[in-house]
């Protein structure tokens, strides 16, 4: 199991659209403030998969979908923007970000 660690909560990284953006420690200082900072424990690549799950604390989350890049954007940079939705994911058309 890969393993990271939450180092910086930024102050407008939470808000009620429920969706996420972590970076790895390299983000660029203007994004600080909508984004969750993590840091990798363990030297593993991270490989996230439909049907895989994220834990966060005691919380676990299943993963319904991964976009084509996702697993490139975690292990190059520690970016990774997680959507909370109860509907499927094929319901939401990719976005370019």
């Amino acid at each position: 199991m890969t393993v990271t660690e939450i180092t910086q909560i930024g102050k407008n990284a939470i808000d009620d659209e429920n969706i996420l953006v972590l970076f790895g420690q390299t983000i660029a200082p203007d994004l600080l403030d909508v984004s969750i900072v993590q840091k990798k424990v363990t030297d593993e690549l991270i490989a996230l998969k439909e049907g895989g799950q994220l834990i966060f604390g005691d919380q676990v989350y299943q993963v319904h979908g991964v976009g084509p890049l996702a697993n490139q954007n975690l292990n190059e940079i520690g970016r990774m923007r997680l959507s909370f939705f109860k509907r499927k994911w094929e319901q939401f058309p990719m976005q370019s970000m």
